[in-house]
């Protein structure tokens, strides 16, 4: 059962899980708008998400050297496989893509020099996301109609609101200089913030030319997941479960077509 628990956290602090959960993204964009079924790029997102989550997360660790413990080698082996898997199936994509994605890369990599400004965290990292999981692919597919607009937005609100329970859950380890949301604001506030994002993402959902009637229910799961959110819930509440709305819709998404 130990060694069960120590492939299940590797599998979270290797940042697979969170690439998996981009991927799906990325996909849902796809099979919502009719557009082109990727499978090159979604595995390029894959391989990318692992990289740079793994940059921003272990950046001091692997700066200062100290990554002597045997997670940290593994973590540093996937990391460098993703490299490779990242560079093949980047080489295999368009000139114009690849610039789009070198420009979210550099979003990432500039990331830890704006560390200090800990309330910018939720934004910038949601619109990354929101360039990889829904720009890229709309314009692979050459539309830019009013659904690729509302998604854009829709897609920036609930990737907003999905990482309020992380901005509580760390309230209680980040430093008191960042000024996160909960440490200005505070909790309560901080979650009335993220339901009424939801909120927002679910009125838009009924101005788009394909609306899809999931938009509620996975509304309704993540405004939930921000509800319930305490400093006191394990990590697994955030790192796994809030993590894995994305799975749960892209699940959805299939099974309803």
């Amino acid at each position: 059962m130990r060694f069960v628990k120590q492939i299940f956290d590797f599998y979270i602090q290797s940042s697979i899980h969170v690439a998996i959960a981009v991927v799906c993204l990325v996909y849902i964009t796809d099979f919502s708008n009719d557009l082109n079924h990727l499978f090159v790029y979604p595995t390029c997102v894959f391989f990318g998400t692992i990289v740079g989550y793994n940059f921003l997360k272990y950046f001091q660790i692997f700066q200062k050297g100290n990554f002597h413990h045997k997670k940290y080698y593994g973590i540093l082996v996937v990391s460098i496989l993703s490299v490779f898997g990242f560079l093949f199936f980047f080489l295999w994509l368009e000139t114009s893509v690849q610039i789009l994605i070198l420009v979210s890369g550099l979003l990432v990599f500039i990331y830890p020099l704006l560390r200090k400004f800990g309330y910018l965290k939720l934004f910038f990292v949601s619109l990354v996301v929101t360039i990889i999981s829904v720009f890229i692919p709309f314009y692979i597919a050459k539309r830019m109609d009013s659904d690729f607009y509302l998604t854009m937005i829709q897609r920036f609100l609930i990737l907003l609101s999905l990482l309020i329970p992380f901005e509580i859950f760390d309230s209680k380890t980040d430093d008191q200089s960042l000024q996160t949301l909960p440490q200005q604001f505070g909790i309560n506030s901080t979650k009335f913030f993220g339901i009424l994002l939801v909120i927002l993402f679910i009125i838009l959902e009924y101005f788009k030319v394909n609306s899809s009637l999931l938009s509620l229910p996975i509304g309704i799961i993540s405004g939930l997941f921000i509800l319930f959110s305490t400093i006191e819930r394990n990590k697994y509440y955030t790192s796994f479960w809030v993590e894995s709305v994305p799975i749960f819709w892209l699940l959805a998404l299939l099974f309803c077509k």
